[in-house]
């Protein structure tokens, strides 16, 4: 339990730091935080619409013993599963960015840290539900690893909800498209990670290093090519 602990207290931690850095991005941040987490949900309720008959007809057993059964059988769903979190993500902070009008480089930063946030409480309370169901077997290499992941995906959320603000303010949809494919080459990262672990548990680790080194490096470079892009339209906007 002090394992579980270490980990439910860091990610809450870090979601803290994510709120009080929405709580300094412009004007009318609270919109946008709470709208992004509004998005998130969403995007969660049309992705289970999808995954949830799959389930029922590849998966078998309960839990997580029905993950790993998908994950084993249908080498193709991390894949399809990376593009689907994708698509509906970042619809999720596209559409209330355009109902917003969003017009400034912290607002859109506010909504991605808003959807990262929830995630990252959501995940949280998953961790605990698991121990409370006897599933607490986390090391604490685990715990420290599902904290830093727990950091770069708000911070991936973020960088990409810039990309998903200009393709509103310039009102070009390659930026839509651009924040969906970074979004599934992230998420491709986690979905084979789970793949491996389901197939051969062995090489498991060498997958969930590259998983993270993705993210990771698909967060730092929509974050800063993000704020670059928006200041050069809007040299006062504060970042």
């Amino acid at each position: 339990m002090p394992v579980v602990w270490v980990s439910v207290g860091g990610i809450v931690a870090v979601v803290v730091v994510a709120l009080v850095v929405a709580a300094r991005q412009g004007k009318g941040w609270w919109k946008f935080l709470l709208a992004g987490a509004a998005g998130w949900l969403v995007a969660q309720w049309a992705k289970g619409l999808i995954v949830l008959p799959l389930a029922a007809a590849y998966g078998h057993g309960s839990g997580l013993a029905r993950g790993s059964a998908i994950l084993s059988t249908l080498w193709w769903f991390p894949v399809f599963g990376a593009l689907l979190a994708g698509v509906w993500e970042e619809l999720g902070k596209y559409v209330p960015l355009r109902w917003l009008r969003v017009d400034a480089y912290g607002q859109a930063l506010a909504l991605g840290l808003g959807a990262g946030a929830l995630e990252a409480l959501v995940l949280a309370a998953g961790v605990m539900g698991a121990a409370g169901a006897g599933f607490g077997g986390e090391t604490a290499g685990a715990a420290l690893i599902s904290v830093w992941e727990r950091f770069w995906a708000i911070a991936l959320h973020a960088g990409l909800a810039t990309a998903d603000g200009l393709a509103v303010v310039r009102r070009r949809v390659r930026w839509l498209l651009l924040a969906i494919g970074l979004h599934t080459a992230a998420d491709l990262g986690a979905g084979w990670y789970q793949h491996t672990a389901a197939v051969h548990a062995g090489a498991a680790q060498a997958a969930l290093l590259t998983a993270e080194l993705v993210a990771a490096a698909v967060a730092v470079v929509t974050w800063m090519v993000g704020r670059r892009i928006w200041a050069a339209d809007q040299p006062s906007t504060p970042a």
